[in-house]
């Protein structure tokens, strides 16, 4: 009898280790690409399927990746590549493919704007093992921001080397785990498009999900056989504007536009400009309120629940002044395009910040991945290089010179609630689930 049961208890051990990981995507992110794939579907689809020089742990801070240690001399930091790390197909990853990813990015302008934004006035270099980094950027920062872009196979912008192998058949995304320095401790997942929260409730609940965001809803309870998470993360519902004096109209609107208990967990109001959440002190669009607009356009994700029912509460709001908040949804490839190409009035995504507060600078610089009205001032080349530290006095001016005609406003500081299978375990970040490291890849069944 106890040799049965040990083989039962063995069998069920073997069951647990060969489960998949069910997930879903609201919108396709698109071909796995490397070089041109934008958007968080997609980063996710990365994040599995690729490895950056530097990792980043649960804390945000750069951790050995592809990377085994890395030291800085003035504005050059030298990084030693592991001798174990291979692509998809068998191939060893060299220096080479570490500056042909990087090239790639800088010289493509379809190329992923904001990896072209974090390269801007990056030098990269291969000295055998071992990659060559230049960049006028403080070294904290730059190490964080390297550990967003993952190194793909030289001439082939769809070949990683990450945990897990990468195969898409039509709606649905297959993630195997492969032979790989981090040791996956899941088999793999299995994603597939589920474009409502109503849907991917009800999946939730049908236990055809393992994890999921469920919808922000007052009383809404995992079930027993789950568990709530809320993860750190610095993320805001960000609204752009390129009609001058809107932004401060926004600001007024948000102050009473959701009333107490209707953002439910998912997130509270937005004071100042920055996330306070990233040491950025509150500091508000100075003066009084500009001519009031008639009608102003406001474009944003279609098929994101929770943001519509944001937008339509600061419209009710705005309704109240008398002004039109025409709101359009669009399909969020779109919206990215309509926002790089400057084709919008006002509009609105949620916005995930690294944990540093070098990460609001993405408004700022001039090629910055979201500084999408081309945004400047005249204190601005003399501010950046100063800030070499997260508490250099600049902060404040350059903050003073933003607020004086900001490009976007926050409405909302947004936290991730995600239901996980409670047999699952998983480790929450600043960053989420699936973008730290190990990761995914440190996952594993407990029973």
């Amino acid at each position: 009898m106890k040799r049965l049961l040990f083989v039962l208890l063995a069998s069920l051990s073997l069951a647990a280790q060969g489960r998949i990981v069910e997930e879903s995507f609201q919108r396709d992110p698109g071909p796995l690409d490397f070089i041109h794939g934008e958007g968080h579907e997609q980063a996710i689809l990365q994040a599995l399927a690729g490895d950056a020089l530097v990792g980043l742990d649960t804390q945000g801070r750069p951790v050995p990746r592809l990377a085994l240690a890395w030291n800085t001399r003035g504005k050059t930091t030298r990084l030693r590549l592991r001798r174990d790390a291979t692509f998809a197909d068998g191939t060893a990853l060299k220096s080479e493919d570490v500056v042909w990813t990087f090239q790639s990015i800088q010289a493509d302008p379809t190329a992923s704007p904001t990896k072209r934004g974090i390269l801007d006035g990056v030098g990269v270099a291969a000295s055998g093992p071992e990659v060559l980094v230049t960049s006028p950027r403080p070294p904290e920062r730059l190490l964080r921001e390297l550990g967003r872009i993952p190194i793909a196979k030289k001439g082939t912008a769809s070949v990683g080397s990450g945990p897990f192998t990468c195969d898409r058949r039509g709606g649905e995304w297959f993630l195997k785990a492969r032979t790989h320095f981090l040791h996956p401790r899941i088999p793999g997942f299995h994603f597939r498009m589920v474009p409502d929260e109503n849907g991917i409730l009800d999946s939730l609940q049908k236990g055809w999900l393992h994890i999921g965001v469920p919808p922000a809803r007052k009383g809404l309870q995992p079930s027993a056989d789950q568990r709530e998470i809320h993860q750190p993360t610095h993320a805001q519902v960000v609204v752009w504007s390129r009609q001058k004096g809107a932004l401060k109209w926004l600001e007024h609107w948000r102050r009473d536009a959701f009333p107490e208990g209707f953002l439910g967990a998912k997130g509270r109001p937005s004071r100042g400009l920055w996330p306070e959440s990233l040491g950025h002190p509150v500091l508000e669009i100075p003066g009084g309120l500009p001519a009031k607009p008639g009608r102003l356009e406001l474009q944003y994700a279609a098929g994101d629940d929770y943001l519509q029912k944001v937008l339509m509460a600061l419209r009710a709001r705005a309704g109240k002044d008398g002004v039109d908040l025409d709101l359009r949804p669009v399909d969020s490839a779109l919206l990215y395009q309509h926002l790089t190409e400057g084709k919008f009035q006002l509009a609105c995504a949620t916005v995930l910040f690294d944990p540093h507060p070098w990460a609001v600078l993405e408004y700022v610089e001039p090629k910055g991945p979201m500084n999408f009205t081309g945004w400047s001032h005249p204190s601005l080349p003399g501010l950046l290089p100063r800030l070499q530290t997260a508490t250099a006095p600049e902060w404040r001016d350059l903050q003073k010179a933003w607020s004086e005609d900001p490009a976007a406003l926050p409405l909302l500081d947004f936290t991730s609630v995600v239901w996980v299978d409670a047999r699952l375990e998983v480790t929450p970040s600043p960053i989420g689930l699936y973008l730290t490291t190990p990761g995914p890849s440190g996952w594993r069944w407990i029973r």
